[in-house]
């Protein structure tokens, strides 16, 4: 893991200086100033990898338990990339080589693997990070189109270079995200839960792993129709986005099913969360086409796992059959409730 961060931090560094060299070295003033900004938005993502690399190293974030997609061998392939360039010729170069170069940069940064990796060492700002770097590379497209006629190959390239960063983040977000509720889906949640318990045995630090069903869901769609069964998941999935900490991930479990995982909270802290969950969701109402107006609770089990650092991780099978235990003991006690707290604890 901290060779990943590292290596994010040597690549926008890299690029930070090169954007320096070109503002230093240009004779032109607008385009020295343009050159200026985007060293300042790289200076930015370099403040943002350094503060994951710090998070890291005092144990507040999850190493990534199995690189299957290779990051570490694609980032160090997108480092040598970038070393090709040299710094020391940049002065040499006229507006329509710096200006290719610059989009050279960007195409090299807007590989998959800082996409993925974004979602999976920062879910909760995941959006934002998304947006601040769609905002840099539209910032070249931008300088590039109004230097070249509309129809020439490099403003193509310029527009080609904004489509790729789309469809990127588009596929990112049909692999990771319920086109429904805009949650994590099912298959994010296989990918970070084994990190986080991973993090949680390596630390002895609590994770808790919260199930949240909707009660009496299956009445909404037979009396209102799937369109409104559709809108009171979207609108329970804001209200439990808007009840949780920007630390913790909230999934769409299945169906009328959501799952939170939340790192660092122990048994007290999860009755408050899970509180701050139900008072969350009794808050909103949905209007039915004939004027009804539709109020929802929910019930959530939990479960909270907190051993001590160096112990053989929990398994995620294990912690959502707990949770859902207790999911069920809420629903047997009357539904709009938590369930008792089930805790696996080494001491």
């Amino acid at each position: 893991m901290r060779e990943i961060l590292e290596l994010c931090v040597k690549m926008d560094v890299f690029a930070d200086r090169l954007y320096q060299s070109l503002a230093r070295d240009c004779a032109e003033p607008e385009l020295a100033a343009f050159f200026g900004r985007m060293a300042e938005d790289e200076a930015q993502h370099t403040d943002w990898w350094e503060g994951l690399l710090e998070a890291w190293e005092n144990g507040l974030l999850p190493d990534l338990v199995n690189d299957t997609t290779g990051l570490t061998e694609r980032l160090n392939d997108l480092y040598a990339e970038l070393e090709t360039i040299d710094l020391d010729s940049l002065g040499s170069l006229d507006v329509e080589q710096t200006l290719a170069l610059a989009a050279r940069v960007e195409f090299f940064m807007i590989d998959p693997v800082f996409g993925e990796l974004i979602e999976l060492t920062e879910p909760a700002q995941a959006v934002k990070r998304h947006a601040v770097y769609q905002v840099h590379v539209q910032r070249l497209v931008n300088e590039i189109a109004r230097r070249f006629p509309a129809d020439s190959l490099a403003a193509l390239l310029a527009a080609s270079l904004t489509r790729s960063w789309s469809d990127t983040m588009r596929l990112a977000a049909y692999a990771t995200h319920d086109p429904l509720t805009g949650l994590y889906n099912r298959r994010a949640l296989y990918t970070h839960l084994p990190q986080w318990t991973a993090w949680s045995a390596r630390y002895g630090h609590p994770l808790a792993v919260l199930l949240v069903d909707i009660d009496h869901f299956k009445h909404v769609n037979d009396q209102y129709g799937h369109a409104m069964g559709d809108a009171a998941l979207q609108a329970v999935a804001a209200a439990l986005r808007a009840g949780v900490r920007g630390s913790d991930l909230v999934v769409r479990y299945g169906g009328d099913e959501f799952a939170v995982i939340a790192p660092e909270t122990a048994e007290t802290d999860c009755t408050e969360l899970s509180t701050r969950l139900l008072d969350s969701v009794r808050s909103i109402s949905v209007t039915a086409p004939n004027g009804d107006t539709l109020r929802f609770t929910v019930s959530i089990g939990v479960v909270v796992s907190h051993d001590v650092a160096g112990s053989e991780p929990r398994s995620v099978e294990g912690l959502l059959a707990a949770a859902d235990q207790s999911l069920y003991g809420a629903k047997q006690a009357g539904r709009d409730r938590s369930g008792a707290c089930i805790l696996f604890e080494k001491v």
